[in-house]
């Protein structure tokens, strides 16, 4: 299965989302445009060395949106270009939020609509949460995005899952934050959870 992760907002833990699927799934893995450093390639690669890391689609040095990032550096490119890596067990990571922008013209979601793709969308636990998952699902909905599950990082919040999943009809998986001390341990119920959407 070929699946876009993709965030509620900036800094949401898609990238331990990526990873915990690599990693127990035996997934590859491509981030389609990268601001700054250090890459979550180089994150990813610095947990599981085994995973399969594609080059990524665009990499900026300007930690920052990326069309601003695209201007500061003088670069050509249109978002719609970049292609898509052809492997069969893929995990895409979008940056930023679905709304993000990828140049001066589109956003995430607008590159996500034309190379439709199951989603799997992230959010974490702040207050404002609740909007921003709701917020990105009925703008997947409206544009006939398959979203596969919602998965909430960091500190277990049953109420606002429970709140989340009632409202949308759609599964709220858990994944805690980890480190390579404890990968294995706090990624073990994710794998049970997940497997079940993306296998």
């Amino acid at each position: 299965m070929r699946i876009y992760v993709a965030g509620i907002h900036t800094d949401v833990g898609k990238t331990h989302v990526s990873l915990a699927i690599c990693a127990n799934f035996s997934y590859s893995y491509f981030k389609p445009i990268q601001a700054g450093s250090p890459t979550d390639s180089e994150f990813v690669k610095s947990f599981c060395p085994d995973i399969h890391v594609f080059k990524e689609g665009i990499l900026l040095q300007t930690p920052a949106s990326p069309h601003v990032g695209k201007i500061n550096e003088g670069l050509d490119y249109n978002g719609f270009d970049i292609t898509l890596p052809k492997s069969d067990n893929l995990v895409i990571e979008l940056a930023g939020g679905i709304f993000s922008p990828i140049d001066e013209h589109i956003c995430m979601v607008d590159y996500m609509q034309k190379n439709p793709l199951p989603t799997i969308i992230v959010g974490r636990y702040y207050i404002g949460a609740i909007n921003h998952v709701l917020l990105s699902v009925e703008s997947l909905m409206q544009r006939n995005i398959k979203i596969l599950c919602i998965v909430m990082n960091g500190k277990e919040d049953k109420q606002i899952d429970s709140f989340i999943s009632k409202y949308t009809g759609i599964n709220v998986l858990h994944l805690d934050y980890f480190n390579k001390n404890n990968f294995v341990d706090k990624t073990y119920n994710f794998k049970q959870q997940i497997k079940h959407v993306i296998m």
